[in-house]
């Protein structure tokens, strides 16, 4: 599925946190905006993608830190507005999530077999 001017769209085979959720999630961490990310790993500018697959990492963090997700809600909805606390948390527990994470797998997109 080739879109506008985009690379195709990668269809993760993965199910559980990846490293692939982890290097989306570090790339919010670097300030980058939802769109730049989006297409730099080949989603549409309108993607809900990003955001979702860092969701993922977000809220194992706050597991890994005892944290509830209802006490956290802005943390979880504007994670740009508190990128200095989600860096403490990313710095507290990075090895552990790398740790947990698989490896990501992904879909070919001709025949959707799994590729490496």
């Amino acid at each position: 599925m080739q879109t506008k001017g985009y690379k195709n769209k990668p269809y993760l085979k993965t199910k559980g946190l990846s490293t692939y959720h982890i290097e989306l999630f570090s790339q919010i961490l670097l300030d980058k905006t939802s769109r730049k990310i989006g297409i730099e790993y080949g989603y549409t500018s309108q993607s809900h993608s990003v955001m979702d697959h860092c969701r993922r990492v977000m809220h194992k963090l706050m597991a890994l830190e005892g944290l509830s997700r209802a006490d956290h809600y802005e943390q979880l909805k504007y994670p740009r507005k508190y990128l200095y606390w989600w860096k403490d948390l990313w710095g507290n527990h990075k090895d552990k999530l790398y740790e947990l994470a698989i490896e990501a797998k992904f879909y070919s997109e001709n025949n959707r077999d799994l590729t490496a």
